[in-house]
């Protein structure tokens, strides 16, 4: 029988209150963490580290009603679970615990990053990894259609979470050309920070960075920020122009791993090796 604390209803407000306010801030970790050696965790997490949904999504389906734990029905996100020994229900059907992938990919140019659907009249990074959209794999961030190179596709939700979160610090690695050349000053400002737009938008000013010039209008450029086109809208912030964007490395994975290959399996440890890099610094 589950522990009566945890069907109180001013407990189960309470701490659905406290996951309403954190959850949209920044490094939101309200609620057990995961422990990989118990399996104890709170229900939202254990969505997600099942592959069912978002951390974000989950409150929608347990407060709809929709999840139940040991056949009783679950009525707090905040709800302890043991993933390893609890049987926990969607719409009755036994959640069984997913076969986590992580696929390494060289996204050539002129493919999205994104599911094909009828909006989508280019080839998708899932036409590089025809089996990708079957097992249900996600891309770990983005990088946009006319842009090439690494990106992860994965149905590991916790992974995917570290790697694209707000409070992630995970370096990634570009070569960018560009049409005109940045003066020593503006290379500093690009370096230092400066407020471009975001979709919908709203300014952003953008984190300290690495810049530096290895050819002519070539530029080696790293980052630990996610923004949406970012390179090329702190060019044009500059007056000038992306001509070609590649990304060859994240945190410690590059892609001369993959050998001129189009895609990779990447071991589970191998992923958790290359994701442990929440301590790397940009170094100048």
């Amino acid at each position: 029988m589950p522990n009566d604390k945890y069907f109180n209803n001013d407990k189960v407000k309470k701490n659905n209150n406290k996951y309403e306010k954190t959850i949209n801030k920044k490094n939101p970790k309200p609620g057990l963490p995961y422990n990989s050696d118990s399996g104890f965790c709170a229900l939202y997490r254990a969505l997600s580290k099942l592959s069912v949904c978002s951390r974000k999504d989950s409150k929608d389906l347990i407060l709809g009603g929709k999840i139940t734990v040991n056949g009783i029905k679950a009525i707090s996100i905040m709800q302890p679970v043991n993933i390893k020994h609890d049987k926990i229900a969607l719409n009755g059907k036994i959640i069984k615990a997913a076969k986590f992938e992580y696929i390494a990919v060289n996204k050539p140019i002129g493919y999205e990053t994104t599911r094909p659907g009828k909006n989508i009249t280019s080839k998708t990074i899932y036409d590089v990894v025809p089996f990708a959209l079957n097992k249900n794999l996600n891309p770990v961030g983005r990088l946009d259609k006319n842009s090439h190179g690494l990106i992860f596709l994965t149905n590991d939700n916790d992974f995917l979470n570290e790697l694209t979160g707000d409070s992630n610090k995970i370096t990634k690695h570009y070569k960018v050309t560009v049409n005109v050349k940045l003066t020593d000053e503006q290379i500093e400002e690009f370096r230092t920070g400066i407020l471009i737009t975001k979709d919908g938008g709203a300014l952003e000013k953008t984190k300290p960075c690495y810049i530096k010039e290895i050819g002519d209008k070539v530029y080696d450029i790293k980052i630990n920020q996610g923004i949406n086109r970012q390179i090329r809208k702190m060019f044009e912030y500059f007056g000038s122009a992306v001509i070609d964007l590649f990304r060859y490395k994240i945190g410690n994975f590059d892609i001369k791993l993959l050998e001129n290959k189009n895609y990779i399996n990447i071991k589970p440890e191998e992923v958790l090796i290359h994701s442990t890099i929440k301590k790397q610094k940009i170094v100048q």
